[in-house]
């Protein structure tokens, strides 16, 4: 058997949100806990525990559903900032074996290490539970595709290795759904003529399947065989950022504002830490009939502070909602995004410098003393009314 010289390890923290939350309050561990909020709002599962798995809840499904399954489960709102705290902790102790890191999601990695890929991936689940108290499943693997899949076959907290030598024989009895990028309407059509398995898929006329995916045909069954040419550390490059929130109850006119307000500082807050700014702002608004509608306006220079945002989204909602109209769920979005690292492109505007600093000084203020310490106007009058104590 030839040792690798490179392996390819995806690592993913299983049920994140839910571990967190049992890891801060010892008492929910062993108990189904889900994560979203109030099980009465018209929110989803953002994640839930392996013991509501059981129950058949599931990320993204409906929180009132997730009740009907699971009634004794605990609910819990979503604590972005605790969650993205603990998942800078998990990178740092992945980083100390490699520098080649391609981050998926706040929970899940690529990582690429030279010589015992299978002792590595050990040695970081160790890691991550004795310093930070979290399961990662680890796939090791000759590829990412093959990685992928073994880490899935690994769940819950597991480690598993697929060499290149066993790749296909360990992929061909798997459904086709197992397939990364493969979805539930390629399956069903794969399933129509007869190919449930990834042998099968492997296996087919080319024909047939350039006939069903056209183009994606040759590269469906090249993977299906677990061949996959992609590096490690090649990330799709970043379209957009969007904030939004659907209310538990459609939410009157007089509160659009201050959401609206909230919403932009979250988005502000994302465009400076990963240093954006933003060409392009989206307003998302949903009736309560359902109707959804998306506004956008371009901007003659890019920006990423929060006052700007605001402008630009209030003078969306006021032109594009009726006045003492209620909404069902409110977003905002950035695009047509500049980076920091180039230079070049953001010299053709003149950026006004002064909000960028006063940006970055109430990010400092935030960190410290909390997301409430200070923001803009609109959403503390907001906050305030909801008190009974003031009129936005």
């Amino acid at each position: 058997m030839k040792a690798l010289d490179r392996w390819v390890l995806h690592c993913d923290l299983d049920a994140f949100f839910a571990a967190v939350e049992q890891l801060d309050h010892p008492e929910l561990r062993g108990r189904p806990v889900i994560v979203g909020g109030d099980p009465e709002s018209r929110g989803v599962v953002a994640t839930c525990s392996y013991e509501a798995r059981r129950y058949g809840v599931r990320s993204a499904m409906p929180l009132a559903q997730a009740r009907r399954l699971c009634p004794h489960a605990v609910f819990l709102p979503v604590r972005r900032e605790r969650y993205v705290q603990v998942s800078r902790q998990v990178f740092a102790i992945l980083a100390r074996e490699t520098p080649v890191i391609e981050p998926v999601s706040i929970d899940e990695a690529y990582l690429e290490v030279a010589g015992d890929g299978p002792a590595v991936a050990a040695r970081l689940r160790a890691a991550v539970r004795r310093e930070v108290g979290l399961a990662m499943t680890v796939g090791v693997a000759h590829n990412r595709l093959v990685a992928k899949i073994a880490c899935e076959l690994a769940k819950p907290d597991g480690l598993k290795v697929i060499r290149p030598e066993e790749a296909e024989a360990v992929l061909a009895p798997l459904p086709v759904r197992m397939l990364p990028g493969l979805g539930p309407a390629a399956a069903a059509r794969l399933a129509r003529v007869g190919i449930e398995t990834l042998g099968q898929l492997a296996a087919a006329d080319p024909v047939l399947i350039r006939r069903l995916f056209k183009s994606r045909g040759p590269e469906l069954q090249e993977r299906a065989r677990g061949r996959d040419l992609r590096p490690v550390g090649l990330q799709a490059p970043v379209r957009s950022f969007s904030e939004e929130r659907t209310f538990p109850r459609d939410l009157p006119a007089a509160r659009l504002l201050p959401e609206l307000a909230r919403l932009c500082e979250e988005l502000g807050g994302r465009l400076r830490r990963d240093g954006y700014r933003a060409t392009t702002i989206t307003l998302k608004a949903r009736f309560p009939d359902f109707t959804t509608i998306t506004r956008s306006r371009s901007l003659p220079r890019p920006v990423a502070d929060d006052a700007t945002l605001f402008a630009v989204a209030r003078e969306l909602l006021e032109h594009h909602v009726p006045a003492r109209q209620p909404l069902r769920l409110l977003g905002v979005a950035a695009s047509g995004l500049v980076h920091a690292r180039d230079p070049q492109q953001l010299s053709l505007w003149r950026d006004d410098e002064r909000r960028l600093r006063l940006a970055a000084a109430v990010d400092r203020v935030r960190a410290r003393y909390g997301s409430d310490a200070i923001g803009l106007a609109a959403r503390l009058l907001g906050r305030r009314t909801a008190g009974g104590r003031a009129t936005p």
